[in-house]
C-alpha cells in the first residue's frame, strides 16, 4: 500500500515537472515591449502584459550556409555584398585617417609642451652645432604650432 502511494506520488511529480517541457513544445512562443523598450520572448504567457503570440515551427532548426559568409573566390557578391563591403572599406580608410591626425595631433601637442614653458631653447642644427633659440622665434613657433593645432585637431 505505502509502495503504491509512493509511485502514485512519483507519478505526479513527473507530469508536474514535465508540464513546462510540454509547454514549449507545443509551438507557441510569447513576445512584449517591457519598460525599457526592450522587447521580450518568452514561452510562458505574462499575465499583467499586452503580448504578441507566436507559432514556432516544430522540428530541427533549419539547416544550410550561413547567411552572412562572404562569396568564395571567383563567384561574384551580390549589390548588397557590394555595399557592405564599400561601407566596410570607407569605414577602415576613416579610422586609419583618424588615426594619422591624432598622431599628427599629439605629435605638434608635444612640440608646443616642450616649447612654451621654457624661455631658453637649444636645438641641433644641420651642421651638428647646438644653437639657442630665441625668443621672439619660440613664441612665434609655439604661436604657429597652436594655429596649427585648432584648425586641424578639434
Amino acid at each position: 500500500m505505502i509502495g503504491l502511494r509512493f509511485l502514485l506520488i512519483f507519478a505526479v511529480v513527473v507530469a508536474v515537472l514535465h508540464v513546462p517541457g510540454v509547454q514549449a513544445q507545443n509551438g507557441k512562443m510569447y513576445s512584449y515591449v517591457d519598460e525599457n523598450g526592450t522587447v521580450v520572448f518568452t514561452d510562458k504567457k505574462p499575465v499583467d502584459r499586452d503580448v504578441s503570440a507566436q507559432a514556432v515551427p516544430a522540428g530541427p532548426p533549419p539547416t544550410g550556409g550561413n547567411p552572412y559568409a562572404q562569396a568564395a573566390e571567383g563567384q561574384q557578391l551580390s549589390a548588397a555584398e557590394q555595399q557592405r563591403a564599400e561601407i566596410s572599406q570607407r569605414s577602415e580608410e576613416a579610422r586609419v585617417a583618424r588615426a594619422e591626425v591624432q598622431a599628427q595631433c599629439a605629435a605638434l601637442q608635444e612640440e608646443v609642451d616642450r616649447l612654451e614653458p621654457h624661455r631658453r631653447v637649444f636645438y641641433t642644427d644641420e651642421n651638428g652645432e647646438t644653437v639657442r633659440m630665441d625668443d621672439v622665434e619660440r613664441t612665434n613657433r609655439v604661436a604657429e604650432l597652436k594655429a596649427q593645432i585648432a584648425a586641424s585637431c578639434r
